[in-house]
């Protein structure tokens, strides 16, 4: 058999190839000697700790899901909060509210009257009132209540700290209107709820639809309704042809009332007895014990003296005289004649 060739290659330097395992070799790095395990000290004995109580574990709300290629993130348990303990609950205190004003706001939200009881009781002796409103005015810095006063059956506001007593009265109350409707609260059965119904209607003009829709309701079954030209059409329902006639007139010539006719009237009445009314100023009176005040007489301003002026001479004027008849001419009135009284002695 014939002997295999060797086939050699050389590298264009003429020098001979280097094996891939040798460059491995030189590549890959050293491994650093194993250090000595060290050899752990004798730990300081301590007094074992107490274990913590054991808590409730709450779990958080489990996230919204994520969209796909995101990790979602764990949940971890964690311990509830104790909330503080709370303190005793202390009465409820409304600061600047006095106890009548308390009083009337019970009464309102109740829809029950009070009777008020004055102070000055000989001038103004006690009455049932149906409370609506609850007014702080910051003028006087007084509290106010507004509402139907049955001792004179009309409206009537009532300063609270005149007042010595405010008692709230069950059921409808004396001096109580009907017949009314069945629910009724005990302050609506007066001039707005009680008796005869009044239907009413007007047209509001533009100027006051914000102020109205801002401000309470004044009496039951109230509406208001926006109509074409910027007006609006008001609708309600009372007992009290007077405080009707008060609300409307307040407006002036900005309400046009449509209905009841005996509405209509009544402000035309009205109206007629205002423009009747004539203003009459009493002279003033002077004042007692008053010093009468110096009069000051009034110098008269020299006169400038006048310079006479030059009389014109005339031409002279000749006298025309009329021919008169001779028996024109007057005669002669005669004298009266002497009259002698002689008194003889007998």
């Amino acid at each position: 058999m014939a002997p295999r060739k060797r086939t050699t290659t050389e590298l264009l330097d003429g020098t001979a190839p280097v094996p891939v395992a040798a460059v491995a070799a030189k590549i890959a790095p050293k491994k650093a000697p194993k250090a000595a395990p060290k050899v752990p000290k004798a730990a300081a004995k301590k007094a074992p700790a107490p274990e913590p109580e054991a808590k409730p574990v709450v779990e958080l709300p489990v996230p919204p899901k994520t969209p796909a290629g995101r990790k979602k993130a764990a949940v971890a348990p964690v311990a509830a909060i104790e909330p503080p303990a709370a303190p005793a609950q202390a009465p409820l205190v409304l600061e600047g509210f006095t106890p009548h004003a308390l009083t009337i706001m019970e009464a309102i939200g109740a829809g029950k009257a009070v009777e008020f009881i004055f102070k000055d009781s000989d001038t103004n002796p006690p009455r049932t009132f149906e409370p609506r409103q609850l007014v702080y005015d910051v003028f006087t810095g007084a509290w106010f209540a507004w509402g139907w006063d049955r001792r004179y059956n009309a409206e009537r506001h009532h300063r609270l700290d005149l007042l010595a007593e405010i008692n709230l009265v069950e059921g409808p109350g004396r001096s109580a209107q009907g017949p009314f409707a069945e629910g009724t609260p005990a302050n609506q059965i007066g001039g707005w709820r009680g008796g005869d119904p009044i239907p009413v209607k007007a047209v509001l003009q533009k100027q006051w639809i914000f102020a109205v829709k801002q401000s309470p309701a004044p009496f039951p079954d109230f509406k208001i309704e926006d109509i074409e030209d910027g007006k609006a059409l008001v609708s309600f329902t009372a007992t009290d042809l007077r405080a009707i006639a008060r609300w409307c007139m307040q407006f002036g010539d900005g309400i046009l009332v449509q209905e009841p006719q005996r509405l209509v009237d009544r402000i035309k009445q009205v109206g007629i007895a205002w423009a009747g009314k004539l203003a009459v100023q009493a002279p003033p009176q002077p004042k007692p014990h008053a010093k009468p005040e110096p009069r000051i007489e009034a110098k008269p301003e020299p006169r400038p003296e006048s310079r006479p002026e030059p009389r014109r001479q005339d031409a002279p004027r000749k006298e025309v005289r009329e021919h008169r008849d001779a028996r024109e001419v007057e005669a002669p009135k005669p004298k009266p004649g002497r009259i002698e009284v002689r008194i003889e002695r007998l």
